[in-house]
């Protein structure tokens, strides 16, 4: 094993320690860990490669460095839950299943003073409005409700949307940058059970989107699934690292 390598599993026990005495209680919260030199002469190695240890663990959240005061436990980092979300016809295709979809409505109308609420917008304008039906072999999987800005979409009504999502079509012509979101379950209506094939006494997972650029917002979209095909697959990692 050359020098370096040593080092770099001496570097990994020494985080492994640390590592394991925050987890386990011992070292709590605001305490103060052994100085480098103590740890360097415990575990028999440089303070070069305490010091390594310790910045890599600070880079991590695990410590935090005061100049002039030592090394201490941090704080628990707030952490986020981070999901992707694919458009269900990308989706459909990932698990090589065939994708179709049935538009039960698509129209252009004039705003309710909520959307206008809802959109910013002023009183008296138009929304594009689609609700559609998503198939999976055959199989109804997802049930969208969509409003969009038409000033984003102005082809709205002529796109060809039996294979193609209006996401993915805003995503090419109209990429947007931020939103929010609202995921919970709830019992859908008797209609929604029907289109979706589903017991009324099953849960459905919705969730609602409200996405937006900086000309303003582009769209809300509400699909409802069944709770027993629904998943949310995602990863989790500390606030700003993700």
């Amino acid at each position: 094993m050359t020098s370096n390598a040593a080092a770099v599993t001496r570097r990994d026990q020494i985080a492994e320690h640390v590592i394991a005495n925050i987890t386990s209680g011992r070292w709590a919260t605001g305490d103060r860990i052994p100085s480098e030199h103590a740890l360097s002469e415990q575990f028999g190695v440089s303070r070069m490669t305490v010091h390594h240890a310790l910045r890599d663990l600070t880079t991590r959240g695990f410590l935090v460095r005061r100049s002039g005061s030592g090394t201490f436990v941090a704080e628990p980092s707030a952490y986020v839950a981070v999901y992707d979300h694919l458009d269900i016809l990308s989706e459909v295709v990932s698990r090589g299943g065939s994708y179709r979809a049935q538009v039960l409505r698509r129209e252009i109308r004039p705003m309710t003073v909520d959307e206008c609420v809802q959109f910013g917008t002023a009183d008296g304008n138009d929304v594009f409005h689609a609700v559609i039906l998503h198939f999976e072999d055959d199989r109804p999987v997802e049930l969208e409700d969509r409003l969009i800005a038409p000033r984003f979409l102005p082809d709205a009504m002529a796109i060809d949307l039996s294979h193609r999502t209006l996401f993915s079509y805003l995503m090419l012509v109209r990429p947007y940058r931020e939103g929010s979101e609202t995921v919970r379950a709830i019992l859908g209506s008797s209609e929604e059970c029907a289109l979706l094939a589903v017991d009324g006494t099953i849960p459905c997972l919705e969730v609602t989107r409200r996405t937006w650029s900086t000309e303003g917002v582009v769209t809300i979209a509400r699909m409802l699934r069944s709770g027993e095909q629904a998943r949310m697959v995602g990863r989790i990692g500390p606030v700003g690292r993700n």
